[in-house]
């Protein structure tokens, strides 16, 4: 395998010696790998708010809403798998979607990914206001000032840029570590609900007559994104040890582990929403659960540790999100600022400040203004679900094209991408027809004009640079025995236009790819 990451598909190239630096290879172990994920997934986040998301929208078709979503999120992990044990890129699924559907595909999943990324950034931030916010109350703190909430925004946004910033196995140690605390956490206040509600059956839940609700799809919408961020396995290619391997294993466990946390949490913090104490726009959703349940004793170790948890959070897809900024700028897609790496931690620091001062921002007027803070938390998380959607529809498109293409298509995978690409596509068209009701109907258009932007992007780009344009999508690492496997078939040429990793040059500077 090449030393660094170089074009494999189309024109090889390699970053310009004015890039400073690159990133380290192989310096992630199969551990920190899923460890990132599970960082960039954070389901003490997921388990502490994506219930009352989906409960706001759906009522008790919450439950159904998060059966759909791991299904879907499932056949998505599948997918990325088959190319990843092939091939490997920080551009993590732009990349894949580019490989079977060209370079305006690349960009696009790429720009789509970062949108939500940086959604995701800012749901965490305002998150660990709210938690934070919710724990100063507890101890009986009068907290609930804009003034305060800006402050605390402030400290999480510093924190979450910082751990980034520092390197990957920072994120790495901090999310495992806060992970384990806030699970144990929330589980006393989930097993307090099971037993609260008693042993008999909320029948309710499971009715077959939700799957016909429109607002149960929605919901599932927000299912899907509660999964969002396993997906940064795959920009870890390039620094993750063995990535071939330890990549797509940890891309698979970590959803069958979310599955099941989810599905198990769910239904008791369903229950939990109909104690005398009602979820509302401005809530904290555990708190309501755990004081209904009779243990509101452990909100303290909650709130703390989940406003804790929500920066590591909203830290860990910063870093995803800045290794897609970053990947875009390497093959100068995007401003080649973006693609510079710090001199002493190595990290992408520019394009991470970039994701964390625009995740504040949006932090910021979700903090003050009068929608309810758990509310613009729930808008901003569809928005950035439409996002992965998108990105996930895409690579479900792309990926039996690319696979027919170096004559690796099973029956397989082609029963797996259909599946996907058509459960992605009524999970969208139910979120249109019949027209949602309120704020609900304009939020797949706020996404289309934030992808609009980026398609503009590209198509000046392509205009301008159209050499540039062609490249997109192209930086890639395949692994020895793919290299090999195409070499014995006569098609390694013509996957990697005819070059080799290990003498690549960039025509628009005098780097090499080693």
């Amino acid at each position: 395998m090449a030393t660094n990451e170089s074009t494999l598909v189309g024109d090889v190239q390699s970053p310009s010696a004015s890039d400073s630096g690159e990133l380290p290879t192989g310096a992630v172990s199969g551990l920190g790998v899923f460890g990132q994920g599970l960082a960039a997934a954070a389901p003490s986040v997921a388990i502490a708010s994506v219930p009352g998301s989906l409960f706001l929208v759906a009522g008790k078709g919450a439950f159904w809403a998060a059966i759909i979503g791991g299904a879907l999120v499932y056949l998505i992990a599948a997918l990325i798998a088959f190319q990843a044990r092939r091939t490997v890129s920080s551009g993590s699924l732009g990349t894949y979607a580019g490989n079977g559907l060209g370079p305006v595909a690349a960009f696009v999943t790429g720009w789509a990914l970062i949108l939500g990324y940086i959604g995701f950034a800012a749901a965490g931030v305002l998150g660990a206001v709210l938690y934070f916010n919710s724990f100063l109350q507890e101890i009986g703190l009068h907290t609930d000032h804009v003034a305060v909430k800006v402050l605390l925004l402030v400290i999480a946004s510093a924190a979450a840029f910082y751990i980034p910033f520092r390197g990957v196995s920072v994120s790495v140690k901090l999310g495992l570590g806060f992970e384990i605390v806030s699970l144990v956490a929330i589980f006393v206040i989930l097993i307090a609900a099971y037993i609260q509600y008693g042993p008999h059956l909320d029948a309710e839940q499971f009715s077959l007559h939700h799957l016909g609700a429109s607002t149960t799809l929605i919901a599932a919408v927000t299912a899907v994104g509660s999964y969002a961020g396993f997906e940064s396995i795959a920009s870890l290619g390039h620094e993750a040890r063995d990535a071939h391997r330890n990549v797509p294993r940890a891309i698979l466990r970590l959803v069958i582990i979310l599955s099941a946390l989810y599905l198990v949490a769910t239904y008791p913090e369903i229950l939990g929403f109909q104690g005398p104490r009602k979820l509302d726009a401005d809530s904290t959703p555990l708190p309501v659960v755990a004081e209904n349940a009779g243990v509101h004793w452990v909100t303290y170790a909650v709130t703390l540790s989940l406003g804790t948890a929500m920066i590591v959070f909203s830290a860990a897809v910063i870093n995803s999100g800045a290794r897609s900024l970053f990947t875009l700028a390497r093959e100068h897609a995007l401003p080649r600022s973006l693609g510079r790496v710090h001199a002493a931690f190595r990290t992408p620091h520019v394009a991470i400040t970039f994701v964390s001062v625009v995740g504040f921002v949006i932090g910021l007027i979700g903090t003050v203004n009068s929608v309810g803070r758990f509310q613009w938390d729930v808008y901003v998380g569809i928005v950035s679900s439409y996002a992965y959607l998108f990105a996930y529809l895409l690579v479900a498109i792309a990926t039996p094209l690319w696979l027919r293409k170096i004559k690796a298509l099973t029956p397989g995978a082609v029963v797996v991408a259909v599946l996907a690409a058509l459960g992605i596509l009524y999970v969208i068209y139910k979120n249109l027809v019949p027209v949602p009701a309120g704020a609900y109907r304009y939020l797949p258009y706020v996404f289309l004009a934030l992808l609009l932007v980026g398609l503009l992007r590209f198509l000046h780009l392509r205009a301008t640079r159209p050499q540039v344009a062609a490249r997109v999508g192209s930086i890639q690492t395949l692994s020895d025995a793919e290299q090999e496997r195409l070499a014995e078939l006569g098609l390694l040429d013509a996957v990697t236009g005819g070059h080799r990793a290990d003498r690549a040059v960039d025509d628009l500077g005098s780097g090499s790819s080693r």
